[in-house]
């Protein structure tokens, strides 16, 4: 069966195509076409051209991800692989560029893009990269995208509403170190200034739910001896508006997060999540809409890779550099992964005592926590891909099924034990040499391997200064 590789390079209205043979060749029917009803139908020509000519054929078609803009696109090509057995995929524009770099020399203008995606179906794909399926939840993950944005500016007002409060009424301060309350937004849409909570009466200050008459007496007398220093109408104005927006996108915010949790509490990926002490609805379905389909990871440690909590190594002859996390994936999954492993060290018997052996063994109290976030990946994705709700108590059980390891075979398998100080390696080296040679499984240490001599001369020594 012959194969046409299709690469789509898609910008705003139209799109750049290129079709190329098994042999690497490029076939005619390739150019520009606009994202038009007229524009699709001549790609559905080009393909039913095929048809034509060929008796089995079919087609591999691939299209960056270019947010959003590939949407309809990739509409009429799952359509037209459904009908003549081809396969459409989304791709990584990071791994179609480091493919394309291999050339060295590379101009950059939209044919030669598509004709780079083409050749990368054709020689260059990885093990990631899966066949395209219309996602159930793509309408969800648009309005959670929106919610996450419209978050953002109700958090930058939120900010400046803050910065503004020592300097209109510095006695309402108190009440917001850990937020803003409602009652207080509330109180500021109505009476920005302290000269106009001055006047207000407390019988119609106690009508605003959670503020007490009481209260409102307490307020009124400290608004009277404020000493606000911007009691101006325009700064009224901007405190009162403020206000009003943020109780505004308080109450259209949950109403958006309840829809969101009620159309994907039903969700497989979601029910499994749940399962997992630290994780509540709300952080399950963030999860379920930032990773999408769960199959796109081959391993768990794809998904660590993917929120960038993978961790960096540069090292380059006996120069070793730990740098940390690498931080080019989501850093929404880490900011959701984050504020979830500090709640499962707590009520998560796994993940608690993870975190006891990593601080025992002398680890700061951020490193654990990063350590923690990855561990809960991997738990995330083993529930997830098997299906199966948490069990706490299943670790426990495979370690003790699992056999001990046979100390013969263990000596057969290839280490830095078996490597020379006699080599003409440089002091570096040779240090980590001696230190990998050394036990570090038990407090008391066998004098054994490369390192027995050093640590031999060693203890002498500090015997002999005993004496």
């Amino acid at each position: 069966m012959k194969t046409f590789y299709i690469g789509i390079d898609v910008s705003k209205g139209y799109a750049d195509i290129a079709i190329m043979e098994e042999s690497g060749g490029l076939v005619s029917g390739g150019g520009r076409y606009d994202d038009t009803p007229q524009g699709h139908e001549g790609v559905k020509g080009v393909v039913q051209g095929f048809a034509r000519r060929e008796e089995e054929f079919a087609i591999k078609a691939g299209l960056e991800s270019s947010g959003g803009l590939e949407r309809n696109w990739l509409k009429l090509f799952k359509k037209l692989s459904t009908a003549y057995q081809g396969k459409v995929y989304l791709l990584n524009p990071l791994a179609v560029k480091k493919f394309l770099e291999r050339d060295l020399h590379r101009n950059v203008t939209d044919a030669i893009s598509a004709k780079g995606i083409a050749k990368y179906l054709r020689q260059g794909m990885r093990s990631q990269d899966i066949p395209y399926e219309d996602p159930e939840i793509e309408g969800s993950v648009s309005l959670y995208r929106c919610l996450r944005t419209a978050i953002g500016r109700a958090s930058q007002m939120k900010n400046e509403l803050q910065s503004l409060l020592p300097r209109t009424q510095p006695y309402l301060v108190q009440y917001c170190r850990q937020g803003i309350p409602t009652w207080v937004l509330t109180l500021l849409r109505d009476y920005p200034t302290a000269p106009k909570l001055a006047r207000a009466k407390p019988e119609k200050l106690a009508k605003i739910p959670f503020i007490t008459l009481e209260k409102a007496k307490t307020v009124i007398e400290d608004a009277k001896e404020s000493i606000a220093a911007q009691n101006d109408r325009h700064t009224g104005i901007a405190v009162s508006f403020l206000s009003s927006e943020l109780l505004d996108a308080e109450e259209r915010l949950g109403e958006i997060k309840q829809a969101l949790c009620d159309e994907l509490s039903e969700d497989d990926g979601v029910k499994v999540m749940q399962s997992i002490p630290g994780i509540g609805l709300w952080s399950a379905v963030c999860l379920r809409l930032e990773i999408g389909a769960i199959e796109r990871f081959p391993s768990p440690e794809c998904l660590v890779a993917y929120a960038g909590l993978d961790p960096r190594i540069r090292q380059s002859g006996d120069s070793e550099r730990h740098i940390g996390i690498s931080r080019r994936g989501r850093r929404q999954i880490r900011a959701i992964i984050y504020l979830v492993a500090l709640t499962a060290i707590r009520h998560n018997p796994v993940l608690k005592h993870f975190y006891g052996r990593l601080k025992e063994t002398g680890k700061k109290p951020m490193v654990a926590v990063v350590a923690c976030m990855r561990k809960m990946l991997h738990i995330i994705y083993g529930c997830w891909i098997s299906g199966k709700l948490f069990d706490p108590c299943r670790h426990m059980r495979l370690k003790e099924n699992t056999p001990p390891a046979d100390k013969a075979s263990l000596r057969t398998i290839p280490d830095h034990q078996s490597l020379s100080l006699k080599a003409p390696i440089s002091r570096r080296e040779a240090m980590k040499r001696k230190a990998k040679a050394l036990p570090q499984t038990r407090n008391t240490r066998d004098m054994r391997g490369l390192g027995s001599a050093f640590q031999g001369h060693f203890t002498t020594l500090i015997l002999k200064g005993a004496k």
